[in-house]
């Protein structure tokens, strides 16, 4: 799936919105990749909608764990991420956002993008 086609650049925030079916591991990628585009042009703020994806297992805590672990290390604290998912696979205390941020990753998980680009909209840029 390539990041490229699937991004849109609006008032500052790179929109992804990837579609189709994959595994965990695909989309962690994907979305990784979407990191690496947005710091390689010095975009600050990324949305990801991966509400289209499908095939998706529920990720466990260590799957949580390496995504973030994965994520920080390409953001390079350079880049804010706010992910939109469907509601089950959001972990009930938000583990995969606590161990972001103890990588220097800021990222937050809603179920809407409304809300995400809503917190998205009221982070300061990394360096700011």
């Amino acid at each position: 799936m390539g990041v490229e086609s699937n991004l849109e650049l609006t008032a500052g925030i790179c929109r992804f919105r990837p579609r189709g079916s994959c595994t965990l591991v695909e989309a962690v990628d994907i979305i990784r990749r979407a990191v690496g585009y947005c710091r390689h042009r010095g975009i600050g703020k990324l949305l990801v909608d991966a509400r289209g994806l499908s095939g998706i297992s529920i990720p466990t805590l260590i799957d949580r764990f390496l995504m973030a672990e994965d994520w920080a290390e390409e953001a390079k604290g350079m880049v804010i991420v706010s992910l939109v998912v469907h509601d089950e696979y959001i972990h009930p205390e938000k583990f995969g956002v606590k161990v972001a941020a103890a990588f220097g990753l800021t990222v937050d998980v809603f179920n809407s993008e409304a809300e995400a680009l809503k917190w998205l909209s009221s982070v300061d840029l990394p360096g700011q």
